[in-house]
């Protein structure tokens, strides 16, 4: 079982756990903890990764404010951490209001820190991506419901195979024009949609007349603009022609997947030998997809050390 979706199942189980119906978003939480920790135990049956922690809470979070069957108590918090947190340009201000505001709740741990930290994101475009040491705001991605994971999982494993076989191939024709591919493994455990390839960091090496510092290559994002494509709105949905009738058509997931990384790899080969700007016109003038790249402006938030222990059941406060 992939680290992401058995995350992202476990927080919908725990959300909908009629024992914890009475309790509220902070305590569901540390139940996700405990949930997923021992879902880890019984189905990867080896030892967890130093980061679990922090993509649980991470994860739950981002899975609060962007549930589509929020409960009464999630509302009335989100509502309450929407309104305060979009107050405050700097994450640090908010931070700052919020633990001197909650004081008699608040503790340096993993779960208030992505509270925070995903609340401020929300309200202000950002993701959050956890670390060892820091947590860092990155510019926003479309977010895969709840319901389409779910309408996902029972392709999942032919979705692996037949796209890392296709990988395997691209590696090869990357390899023809010139480029090498460095893969290391990644802390990050990544998302669902991305099938795992966001758990690996792809470098790639330029030939050398390209006179080029290495690249990454984003291969997850790839991946999860081929399943679940972006729309009109802000959340990622299963493409129409690719799981049609909910059944998955290999052909037109290979033919797509042919399309989107040869666009990628065609762009690349033709900044070897020109600027930018005339690879990009040259490859959209052959027909390929070209990506608009924006400047990416990262701010960071500082990791705090988990320790302590919380209320199991409290009113969080909206006024």
């Amino acid at each position: 079982m992939h680290p992401a979706f058995l995350i992202r199942a476990g927080i919908d189980w725990v959300r909908h756990r009629p024992d914890l119906r009475e309790s509220n978003p902070y305590s569901r939480c540390e139940e996700t903890l405990k949930a997923v920790q021992l879902l880890w135990q019984q189905q990867v049956g080896r030892a967890e990764p130093p980061l679990l922690e922090q993509a649980i809470v991470t994860a739950y979070w981002a899975e609060f404010f962007n549930a589509e069957d929020t409960t009464p108590d999630e509302r009335e918090w989100r509502d309450g951490l929407n309104k305060r947190s979009s107050q405050y340009d700097s994450f640090e201000d908010w931070q700052d209001w919020f633990k001197k505001s909650y004081a008699k709740v608040y503790r340096d741990n993993a779960i208030w820190l992505s509270v925070l930290m995903t609340s401020w994101a929300y309200t202000h475009q950002f993701d959050v991506i956890y670390g060892e040491e820091s947590w860092e705001f990155v510019p926003s991605l479309s977010y895969m419901p709840t319901t389409e994971m779910w309408r996902l999982e029972p392709h999942m494993i032919t979705l692996q195979e037949v796209l890392r076989e296709f990988w395997h191939e691209e590696l090869r024709a990357y390899e023809e024009a010139g480029f090498t591919v460095d893969e290391s493994t990644s802390a990050h455990l990544g998302r669902v949609e991305c099938l795992g390839f966001d758990t690996k960091i792809y470098t790639l090496n330029w030939p050398p007349r390209a006179n080029r510092p290495p690249a990454l290559l984003e291969v997850g994002d790839l991946i999860a603009d081929i399943i679940v494509p972006p729309g009109d709105d802000w959340y990622r949905r299963l493409d129409n022609i690719i799981f049609a009738h909910d059944c998955l058509d290999v052909t037109a997931l290979i033919s797509r997947a042919q399309y989107l990384f040869g666009s990628r790899r065609r762009l690349l080969e033709l900044s070897i030998d020109n600027d930018n700007e005339k690879a990009r016109m040259q490859a959209s003038a052959e027909g390929w997809m070209v990506p608009y790249f924006a400047d990416e402006n990262i701010q960071e938030g500082e990791w705090t050390t988990p320790g302590g222990t919380e209320p199991s059941n409290w009113a969080m406060p909206t006024g």
